[in-house]
């Protein structure tokens, strides 16, 4: 199910990094480093806590995948892993994200309003 105006819903087929049967993993836009990606569900569904036993597997093993694929490409120190749930971050997409964003040594990771923090 697609949402109008929905980026998540409305993405790029060519843009895929890996998909399965519930969702897919999308390099991110506004990438906060080298690799960021982020892993979406088909379906638009807002919160974590609202997908299915299936779609939350499905989640999980394209975050390995994921983790997988940036090791292979840019031997990342570590990784940055999170989502967010609720409207308290002032989250203009209304479709759940997990983020993966990878780390490097000497790299500091400046964390932006989407993670509820002030720039500046």
């Amino acid at each position: 199910m697609t949402e109008h105006n929905c980026a998540y819903c409305d993405f790029d087929e060519y843009d895929i990094i890996d998909k399965n049967d519930f969702g897919v993993i999308l390099p991110e836009p506004n990438a906060l480093s080298k690799g960021h990606s982020v892993i979406i569900p088909l379906r638009h569904i807002s919160s974590f806590f609202d997908v299915t036993d299936k779609e939350r597997k499905s989640l999980l093993t394209l975050l390995e995948l994921a983790r997988h694929e940036l090791q292979l490409r840019h031997q990342p120190s570590g990784f940055h892993i999170g989502f967010n749930d609720g409207t308290v971050f002032g989250e203009k997409a209304a479709h759940l994200h997990i983020h993966i964003i990878p780390r490097y040594e000497g790299q500091s990771l400046k964390l932006d309003e989407r993670w509820g923090m002030l720039s500046g």
